[in-house]
């Protein structure tokens, strides 16, 4: 059986331990995981930006990859973190956006609102919401065990 793939976009540039914190989660919950950089250099908030850079990236990556965005202007706010699987892919990421050009060439089949396994911090849910709901994706929970089902047309 091939190792999980989780993929990280983000705007948190290279000049802090931001970027490692989170890995450093994934690693910890699952630690056959591949994790893959694909930029930490999207503008700050840039969602338009990460989401053209994720959706040319995504289908080079074998079938079962977990691609997790956190590009954030809305960080704190009652925007929904969600995880979302298609047929090819899965992805983790704020539902801002940033998921919408990868998702009209991978469809989405199943999405839910996540919910966090642990207490979380109010500005760096990277590390306390995404990293670690991207982690167990990889090593095998079910999406529906991670929160709440929304409706696919409500995806922003």
């Amino acid at each position: 059986m091939s190792r999980p793939i989780i993929t990280l976009t983000t705007d948190f540039g290279q000049a802090d331990g931001y970027a490692g914190a989170m890995k450093g989660i994934i690693l910890g919950i699952c630690p056959e995981a591949i994790v893959v950089d694909i930029s930490h250099e999207v503008r700050p908030q840039a969602v338009q930006q990460a989401a053209y850079v994720l959706s040319t990236v995504t289908p080079h990556f074998p079938p079962g990859a977990i691609h997790l965005v956190v590009v954030d202007p809305g960080v704190g706010s009652d925007r929904r973190p969600i995880a979302v699987r298609s047929e090819r892919a899965a992805y983790v990421a704020p539902d801002n956006g940033v998921l919408s050009l990868a998702l009209v060439a991978d469809p989405p089949q199943a999405a839910v609102h996540l919910q966090a396994s642990q207490p979380i911090g109010a500005t760096f849910h990277g590390r306390d919401l995404f990293a670690p709901a991207a982690a167990r994706l990889a090593c095998g929970v079910d999406l529906a065990e991670m929160g709440e089902p929304i409706s696919l047309a409500g995806l922003v």
